[in-house]
């Protein structure tokens, strides 16, 4: 039996709240296609804009996902920044 296809709407909300629950702070705005991940006080913020391709929305979550779940080694140590298409 073939697995159920997961529509990228209902993955993106999945992976929010995976975020959220983990404790990243998620603003989204017009930011000018720009969108990234931070730290600033000791909070994670990911940046997201909402005019960006819900497929790259999910990339970005999927990316800071696997970040947050052991990607890092050092702490100051930077995420890989995304691939945004123009």
């Amino acid at each position: 039996m073939a697995a159920k296809r997961i529509a990228p709407e209902e993955q993106l909300e999945a992976l929010r709240r995976q975020l959220t629950e983990a404790g990243v702070k998620i603003l989204s705005g017009t930011w000018g296609g720009k969108s990234g991940l931070a730290r600033y006080k000791g909070q994670w913020l990911l940046v997201v804009d909402r005019h960006l391709p819900i497929a790259l929305k999910v990339r970005l979550f999927q990316s800071v996902a696997q970040h947050l779940n052991g990607g890092q080694q050092e702490e100051n140590e930077r995420p890989p920044k995304p691939h945004v298409a123009d």
